[in-house]
């Protein structure tokens, strides 16, 4: 198993998202992975069994989406960008249907031959009453991609938007050192004061590296891959 190189997406909030438009514009998109995760492919049996609906939040263009896609899930994604939305559905030659929802301020993209929707637009407006509730949610770095001040916001969101006998997958990483920015550095204590009061929450898989793309752009030693699995409490 190949340990992943790099996990991100921007902060979500007005100006920051502002900020993560431009980075896609740009093409400053590195944290783009040319692969399926490799810890979905690992943890799959443990969080995809009797799921129907997997949402993926801050879903940039990740392939992620078709392999969910592909396994027989209907697939929403949420993502800021539209560039990155634009490049997903064109990259891999998806046709699709685009529409504007009728409440709440979002444009839905909705492949034609793939079961994978994609809501354009902040992350903290889309709850259950948009997009309804789901089975499982993959997070593969949108956590940690979220100013530590929302990260309590955050946690309100997926609970709110995941079935009460759903799965959530958290990847988070954690760090010493300073730096700035996404992705932040995530603590056990972190997940637990956003995710404990509702869900009961087991640690499936770990791994130390220094080949994350900040860790070597910013000088620190190393970071700490963790992936946790959340069920909601009864």
């Amino acid at each position: 198993m190949s340990e992943v190189s790099t996990f991100g997406n921007a902060i979500k909030s007005n100006s920051q998202n502002n900020d993560w438009i431009k980075r896609w514009e740009i093409g400053e998109t590195g944290f783009h992975m040319s692969q399926v995760h490799p810890y979905l492919l690992k943890l799959k049996d443990r969080f995809l069994k009797e799921c129907s609906t997997v949402y993926v939040p801050l879903c940039g263009k990740t392939l992620d989406l078709i392999y969910l896609a592909d396994e027989g899930h209907n697939v929403i994604g949420s993502e800021c960008a539209e560039v990155g939305i634009l490049q997903f559905f064109d990259d891999n030659k998806i046709k699709y249907e685009r529409s504007l929802h009728p409440t709440a301020p979002f444009e839905v993209f909705k492949g034609i031959d793939k079961t994978i929707t994609i809501y354009k637009g902040d992350f903290f407006q889309l709850d259950s009453v948009v997009m309804g509730r789901v089975d499982a949610i993959w997070d593969r770095g949108s956590f940690g991609a979220i100013h530590p001040s929302q990260q309590t916001k955050y946690g309100k969101i997926i609970h709110d938007i995941i079935k009460e006998n759903g799965k959530y997958l958290l990847c988070t990483l954690r760090y010493e050192g300073v730096r700035t920015g996404n992705p932040y550095s995530v603590s056990e204590n972190d997940v637990q004061v956003s995710f404990g009061q509702s869900f009961d929450i087991s640690t499936l898989d770990s791994y130390e590296s220094s080949d994350f793309d900040f860790v070597k752009q910013d000088g620190l030693k190393s970071a700490i891959a963790t992936f946790n699995l959340l069920l909601p409490k009864s």
